[in-house]
């Protein structure tokens, strides 16, 4: 990580009710725009997957993460070392499995996520600002089919989550990491990637977001959470970064992919393995048009995705806590 991550670590600032709508605002938007998993148009205008509707996606769900699972206090568990990637997806996947929440896929329940994200430093410009923190309130139906969220005036707002592997799609038998990685890849190549992504982004990389996106953005049961974690090692690619640090400040252990403009992680405790949250960093300077044709540049080493779940639970309906 950069230098400047010591920053973080500091008191948060107070969330201005101008950034808390801004997020809300780009959260509605991310619901109706599913990543890597169904066919779509391709944009007039070329916009850059960086944090656009990835980030964006991952801003309003990620902090699901492997599952079902409220923030620990107290003592910690000693940190046991990673040697590989292999072992990182078993370590994972076994907590996965461990997980004491049960999810059925079920149109009357759902999952209630708190989380913390980095805000988009200025609309529409893809970096999140590293200085200032969001708090997230999230639910999602255990069927995979809907999402809510406040609309900033004290009103739910469900929406459907769009076309794509759901929940209900992925535990289907079998449930393997090969299974995931042949129904993820298959999806991933009936998506034609975007204007601005097509040449750059390769397969595995594709793949490696998509799995990012569904352990954040679906309820999924510990059988099909663990065989994702199982399935990231056999992307050709991903490596183990044995500290990485998410948007609360923690400290743990990532699958990381590097591809030629983005390095993207998946961060789960160096303690017992359980998810933490995601970070996305541009590695390379790319210049692309705003909306209105204006130029702008990403520079390499500036923060595009910074998430963390605080807590997760399942609730009887849309705005319940517990």
């Amino acid at each position: 990580m950069m230098d400047e991550f010591g920053r973080f670590l500091q008191a948060t600032p107070v969330i201005t009710d101008e950034a808390r709508e801004a997020a809300r605002t780009r959260l509605l938007q991310a619901m109706h725009e599913p990543v890597a998993t169904s066919p779509s148009p391709l944009p007039r205008r070329r916009r850059p997957r960086l944090a656009w509707r990835l980030g964006l996606a991952a801003s309003l769900a990620l902090a699901i993460g492997a599952g079902v699972l409220v923030a620990r206090g107290g003592e910690q568990p000693a940190v046991v070392p990673v040697a590989s990637v292999r072992e990182l997806g078993d370590k994972a996947a076994r907590s996965a499995e461990a997980d004491p929440y049960k999810i059925t896929p079920s149109p009357g329940r759902w999952l209630y996520v708190k989380s913390t994200i980095a805000p988009l430093r200025q609309e529409p410009e893809p970096e999140v600002d590293r200085a200032r923190r969001v708090t997230l309130e999230t639910w999602h139906s255990l069927d995979g089919k809907q999402s809510a969220l406040d609309d900033g005036r004290g009103k739910l707002v469900i929406h459907p989550t769009g076309p794509g592997l759901t929940s209900t799609d992925l535990a289907q038998a079998p449930v393997t990491p090969e299974e995931m990685i042949a129904r993820i890849g298959a999806s991933v190549d009936a998506t034609p990637p975007s204007e601005f992504d097509e040449g750059h982004v390769t397969r595995q990389e594709r793949i490696f977001l998509t799995i990012s996106a569904l352990l954040g953005g679906q309820p999924l049961v510990a059988e099909v959470r663990a065989a994702l974690f199982r399935a990231l090692p056999m992307i050709q690619g991903v490596v183990v970064k044995p500290d990485a640090i998410d948007a609360a400040g923690r400290h743990g252990v990532a699958f990381v992919y590097t591809g030629a403009y983005e390095r993207s992680e998946i961060i789960v405790s160096a303690q017992d393995y359980r998810f933490l949250g995601t970070y996305g960093e541009s590695v390379a300077d790319r210049t692309f048009d705003l909306p209105g044709g204006t130029a702008h540049t990403v520079k390499a080493g500036i923060p595009l995705v910074w998430t963390a779940q605080m807590s997760a639970t399942v609730v009887d309906r849309p705005g319940d806590h517990r």
